[in-house]
This record gives structure tokens, C-alpha cells and sequence, in this order.
């Protein structure tokens, strides 16, 4: 067994820091014991491997983390390089799901057999939910999420692993087919990889749009310009005004992290707005964007006048959830005849199987879910305070139907526009470090997004400073 006894600061509710006591006891083949101020605190099963941290970088959703619905105190940070027991640098994948820890429940979990392993309902995630994170000297992964660094990486930039998969997979996740113009709104942490990552799938895919930045600060449209943009433009008021009644841009990528950002991104976007940012805020009437991302969840306008055309594909065993009174009877035509099996109800309080609070959500939940309001959003996402899953599965969409109703916050440019937002979460690492690896080739150096670096002792002032305007990446180190 190995035991390794440690201090590390733990993040708060009211976002101050306090220094606690850990001890890690256990071994990859038994299982683990985390013990909090010599207190039994968490229980692992077999699969984890102990790894030595090194760096950790501040993200958004760190500096939101108090507003998310995960419990605290807890050590946070989960863009994490660090050493295994061999010495090899190793970047850390942090969705501990039971297909990551080898676990014979994975074969039973239908998220783990269905390749949606990352959104594993028992899943912890590094950094968090519960497992403690990067800003630790130590950490416990699962084997399967232990990656291993290739040489030929830029030391500097190998911290950006886990930030740059994700912006990869959100530029997989667009819809960019066909578009012209791409823009990226918000020039920061997550903003510039994103930059880099649409560079490198336009490339990859054929596309011919252009990648453009929109930022007020010089300095990072510069650096933007740099990873890939093609144009960069300073000015949101007057792109704003510009833009009127006819939005300029095809897709918009919404990396402000503001509810104005998202505002903004929908007045500029034609036909798309892609969401990342996990606030834990309520944003332009929607209380649970943040579940809406982490879920993977799209959410797109329905006009029966349109037929089949803006439906997403059904096929064998898709499943389709009507909530309301107000569609049109045509409505369960058009998805029966997208493959899709249909269930109704006019409200979620008449949802039978919703009401049974032993039954599992995951067993009940829709590819499609079909509402007429911005409530019914909100409570499809999220039906139970108590847990942490959505009447739609991950991945899967919800539709608004356009019954005439108010159009109220998102929901104008949604129904009268026909905008969809797109979301992602996490990427795949492995795939990630090759496009590191080709941006490198190319003589684009993605650790110059990183701004500042500071020790540990000095986390706290390294969230304030990830958020001055005049930082972009706060990397932590365990040794300076």
C-alpha cells in the first residue's frame, strides 16, 4: 500500500482559500482511501494510479466554481501535467467514469457502453466534482485517463492539453459546412485555442471560411492572428451596429463568458452560436446554460412549416418527448417519420415515469425533447434539484416548436431567425496532442498563450490575476 501525506490549498464558498491536511492511502489494484484532516473523506475503487503534479492551469470554470452545483470545499484545477511512477510526463483526462477505472459496471452503465463515457452519471471529475484536483502536490486518476506526453510537444505548451482537446472538439461539434464566416468572440483563454483548433479543422475538413476574432484588446488579437485568425476586429458596438437586422457571421463562437457575450453572439450568428463557457449564471432567461454545455446538449428552433429539414436524424430505438399542450398535430408525424418514438405530456407534472423517484432518469431519457417555452427548458435539463441529470441524453437536443408564443430572451433570435446553439465540454486528449503537435510543425506556439506563472503558495493571487485584463493563461506550478 502507499501512503502519502500532504497540504494543499482547498477553494471555499466564498471563494477564499484555506490549507488543509490529506493523506492518500491505497494502491491501483485495491482501491483508495482520501482522508481530510486525518477524516475519512472520499472512497475509490481500484483503477487510480497516483501522480505527481507539476502544473495546473486556470480556467474559467475554476473561477466559476463556487456557482456550480458540486459541493465544497474542495482542492480544484483540472488542466493538469504531472509524472507517473516512472518519471514520464503525463497529461490527466478528468471524467473518472467506470469505463476510465476498468470497472465491470461499465458494462452496465448505458452512457459507458455507448461510448458516452465522459457523461457517466457516477462519474467524479477531477478537479470538480469530489475528486480532488490539480492544485494538489498529488492526484488519483483513473489508468484509462492517464496520457502520456510525447516528446516532440513543447514543454510549455503540454499544459494546454486538456483547455486545447476541449476547443478541438468544439470545432468539431459546429456545423461548418458550407459556412463563410466563423467568428470567435472573446480573444481569451479559451477564445485563442479555439482560434488555433479552427484552423486546424479547416484544414483537416476542406473548409474554406475565414476565422475571425473579435476582441477590444490589441494584444490578444495580435496573438490571435498569430494561431490562425484571419481577420480580427476590435470593435463589438460597431460590429453590433453593423450587423442590424442582418447578422454578418455564419457560426459564432460565444467565449466571453458574459450573458452579454451570449446576447451579442446571437445578434451576430446567422444560423449557429456555440457555447462553452460553464458560468454556474443565469444568462439571457436561461437559468441552466451551464447544464446545458455540460451536457453536450444543442437546443434549436422547430417550425412545422419547414417539415423534416431542421429535425436531427432519428433512426432505430431514437426516442422523442413532447412536453405541452400547443403543437401542431402534424408535429409526431414528422418525427415518427424521422425514425423517432414518440411519448407526450402536456406538462412535466404529468409525466409519469418523472414521477417515480426510484426509477433511474437515464431510463426514461430522450434523444429529442420537444418544449414551447424557456421555463420548459430549464426544467428539462434539470427536472430534479436533487440530481444532476436531464430528461434529454447527453449529446441529444431539445427543440423549441414555435407555437407564436413571446419571444423572450434567446428565444427571439431561435424562432424568428432560426439560430441553433451548439455546446461541448470535453475533448479527446490523444487527439488533441497530435493537433498540437501539427499546429507546432507549422511554427504556431500555443504556449504563447500563457501569461503568467506562479507557485502554488500563491493560488490565490493567481485567481486574481487570471482575472486582470491584462492576463490571458495563469499557469500554477507545484515548483518555481
Amino acid at each position: 500500500m502507499t501512503t502519502v501525506d500532504f497540504r494543499a490549498l482547498e477553494y471555499r464558498a466564498d471563494a477564499t482559500f484555506q490549507e488543509t491536511p490529506y493523506r492518500y492511502e491505497g494502491a491501483l489494484d485495491g482501491g483508495w482511501r482520501v482522508l481530510r484532516e486525518g477524516r475519512p473523506h472520499l472512497e475509490l475503487p481500484a483503477g487510480y494510479r497516483l501522480l505527481r503534479s507539476l502544473e495546473c492551469g486556470v480556467c474559467a470554470t475554476d473561477l466559476a466554481r463556487r456557482f456550480l452545483p458540486f459541493p465544497l470545499p474542495q482542492i480544484i484545477g483540472h488542466e493538469v501535467i504531472a509524472r507517473d511512477e516512472s518519471g514520464r510526463l503525463v497529461a490527466a483526462e478528468i471524467n473518472a467514469s467506470h469505463y476510465a477505472t476498468g470497472s465491470a459496471l461499465a458494462a452496465a452503465c448505458p452512457f459507458c457502453r455507448a461510448g458516452l463515457h465522459n457523461h457517466c452519471p457516477e462519474r467524479l471529475v477531477l478537479g470538480i466534482d469530489r475528486l480532488p484536483g490539480g492544485f494538489a502536490p498529488w492526484i488519483l486518476v483513473p489508468d484509462r485517463n492517464v496520457v502520456e506526453i510525447p516528446s516532440g510537444l513543447p514543454p510549455d505548451s503540454s499544459v494546454l492539453v486538456e483547455p486545447f482537446a476541449a476547443a478541438l472538439h468544439a470545432s468539431e461539434r459546429m456545423s461548418l459546412e458550407g459556412a463563410r464566416r466563423v467568428a470567435v468572440l472573446g480573444a481569451g483563454r479559451l477564445g485563442l485555442l479555439i482560434v488555433a483548433a479552427l484552423r486546424i479543422t479547416r484544414e483537416a475538413r476542406g473548409h474554406t471560411f475565414s476565422i475571425e476574432a473579435v476582441d477590444r484588446q490589441e494584444k490578444r488579437l495580435a496573438l490571435a492572428r498569430v494561431l490562425g485568425a484571419d481577420v480580427a476586429w476590435d470593435d463589438l458596438d460597431s460590429l453590433l451596429s453593423a450587423s442590424g437586422s442582418k447578422p454578418i457571421f455564419d457560426v459564432v463562437v460565444e467565449a466571453t463568458g458574459s450573458p452579454f457575450g451570449l446576447q451579442a453572439a446571437l445578434s451576430l450568428a446567422s444560423r449557429e452560436v456555440h457555447v462553452k463557457s460553464t458560468t454556474g449564471k443565469e444568462t439571457f432567461g436561461l437559468r441552466h446554460l451551464t447544464e446545458l454545455v455540460v451536457d453536450e446538449v444543442s437546443l434549436a428552433p422547430f417550425q412545422p412549416r419547414l417539415g423534416t429539414s431542421r429535425l436531427p436524424p432519428g433512426g432505430p430505438g431514437s426516442t422523442a418527448l413532447l412536453i405541452g399542450s400547443r403543437f401542431e398535430p402534424e408535429t409526431i408525424r414528422l418525427l415518427e417519420s424521422q425514425g423517432f418514438v414518440c411519448r407526450s405530456a402536456p406538462s412535466l407534472e404529468d409525466f409519469e415515469p418523472l414521477k417515480d423517484r426510484e426509477r433511474p432518469l437515464a431510463e426514461v431519457q430522450a434523444d429529442l425533447v420537444m418544449v414551447d417555452c424557456l421555463e420548459r427548458i430549464d426544467r428539462v435539463l434539470r427536472p430534479r434539484p436533487d440530481l444532476e441529470q436531464g430528461l434529454v441524453r447527453p449529446r441529444g437536443t431539445i427543440l423549441v416548436a414555435d407555437v407564436g408564443q413571446t419571444r423572450a430572451g434567446l428565444l427571439g433570435p431561435m424562432l424568428d431567425r432560426g439560430v441553433r446553439i451548439s455546446t461541448s465540454r470535453c475533448g479527446d486528449f490523444h487527439r488533441g496532442i497530435r493537433a498540437m503537435e501539427t499546429l507546432s510543425s507549422l511554427g504556431v506556439d500555443l504556449g504563447a498563450v500563457i501569461t503568467d506563472r506562479m507557485p502554488v503558495s500563491e493560488l490565490a493571487l493567481a485567481f486574481e490575476r487570471a482575472c486582470s485584463p491584462g492576463s490571458i493563461k495563469v499557469v500554477v506550478s507545484q515548483t518555481v
